[in-house]
């Protein structure tokens, strides 16, 4: 498939107003994929749920000429401690309902568009706590994104089940700036795996 416009969902990952990197791993999509144009739809701090910034309503802004998506979120709905909910939720309140809001509305709106989704890599403790307000792990939150991707048939690439673990001290400190958002090396590590896993996983038009 040849891409001719990319579109990046995102929070403080994929937001080039945030963080000090050199490149990000957009830059590197860009520079592999050469699409005709990129759109990065990213605002830092924001989750998939309503309460900061919501992806779910921000999905609206997705341009109809989009041919791949990526959606990279769900860090901040752990570390910012927003209500887990339960599979089969569809309000934007809880995070189950609100990815599921989300995946809804890109499939239906943009039914030809290639969606991937990216949940980020085992984070460390020294931006978020090991556990949120409600006593949730982010594994919670990774578990609910595996459910759902799965009932819309969208392909997840789970940087959370990668060897790029941020837990670990040593590629804590190569690949990342504080146990949470990625370094140089690690944006380039997460554009390595995202663009062997779109290879891997090819859009097929209903």
């Amino acid at each position: 498939m040849q891409i001719q416009h990319y579109c990046a969902l995102g929070d403080s990952i994929t937001d080039h107003r945030n963080h000090l990197v050199d490149k990000w791993y957009t830059d590197w999509l860009d520079e592999w994929w050469q699409p005709t144009k990129t759109s990065l739809l990213a605002v830092s701090g924001s989750t998939i749920s309503s309460e900061f910034d919501s992806m779910a309503e921000r999905a609206r802004m997705i341009p109809d000429t989009c041919d791949l998506l990526t959606i990279y979120g769900g860090i901040n709905d752990f570390g910012r401690s927003q209500p887990l909910g339960r599979l089969g939720d569809s309000l934007n309140t809880t995070f189950y309902g609100a990815l599921d809001q989300l995946l809804a509305r890109v499939l239906r709106e943009h039914p030809q568009t290639a969606v991937y989704f990216i949940s980020h890599v085992h984070i460390g403790h020294a931006f978020f706590p090991v556990a949120n307000a409600f006593g949730l792990q982010q594994s919670a939150y990774e578990e609910a994104i595996e459910q759902v991707t799965k009932v819309y048939g969208i392909p997840h690439l789970s940087l959370y089940h990668s060897w790029l673990n941020f837990v670990d001290p040593e590629l804590a400190t190569r690949y990342s700036l504080d146990t949470l958002h990625p370094s140089d090396a690690g944006q380039y590590a997460i554009a390595r795996m995202t663009a062997d896993f779109v290879k891997a996983h090819p859009y097929t038009s209903v």
